[in-house]
């Protein structure tokens, strides 16, 4: 509880304080997930219409806008699904990406950038994203990536867990500080090290694309 009450005293003094997560994208010896409850679908541009008719339920929050963004920019939808309905997601993006008021996060070519995932309730506690994870670090490390990158609040202790059951390790600690026009970035010498970093496009930033909503 105050760790949490000091995350919202910090945001509403315009700071955000996360810890950077990352792992190494390896190729791993095995059979694919033989499972016929569930399977993976990656979604790539020009899949919207496909990805839109299995996102069913309102709770996933994918609407049709962020979708068509998200697909538009590059980014890729990481969806298990049984009956042709998704039921788990998340995304992988591989150029900068907008936060939140007009902050971007960016990050060198070799990362995957995860960010906004989510599993119905119903689904969680049945390691599905640990299930697929060799088929999502395949196509990645298939379009030039070796590590997976991401972020998490610092009190956001499901994700931090979550994160670390993946295999993710801590690099560091980064943020920034947003308070009417003041704008001033941070990272520690780690995260510096890994091109991790969050920044204000030097022109004004096209927000039309997806805004990340749940850093995975």
């Amino acid at each position: 509880v105050h760790s949490s009450i000091v995350q919202r005293l910090a945001a509403w003094l315009g700071l955000h304080l996360y810890y950077v997560y990352a792992m190494p994208l390896m190729p791993s010896a095995g059979p694919d997930p033989d499972n016929n409850d569930y399977v993976l679908r990656i979604f790539v541009e020009g899949e919207a219409e496909a990805l839109l008719a299995r996102a069913k339920r309102l709770e996933l929050d994918l609407n049709d806008s962020f979708v068509r963004n998200a697909l538009k920019k590059g980014d890729v939808c990481n969806a298990i699904l049984t009956n042709d309905e998704i039921v788990a997601f998340d995304w992988s993006a591989f150029t900068p990406t907008h936060v939140e008021d007009g902050v971007f996060v960016g990050f060198d070519a070799r990362h995957r950038y995860g960010y906004f995932g989510y599993t119905l309730p119903e689904y969680r506690g049945r390691h599905l994203p640990r299930m697929f994870a060799r088929l999502k670090e395949r196509y990645c490390m298939e379009h030039g990536c070796t590590h997976t990158i991401s972020y998490i609040a610092v009190d956001n202790r499901s994700s931090i867990q979550s994160s670390i059951a993946m295999g993710r390790h801590r690099i560091g600690l980064a943020g920034y500080l947003k308070l009417g026009s003041t704008f001033f970035a941070f990272a520690d010498r780690a995260v510096r090290q890994s091109g991790f970093h969050f920044f204000l496009p030097a022109t004004a930033p096209d927000l039309s694309g997806p805004t990340q909503r749940s850093p995975s």
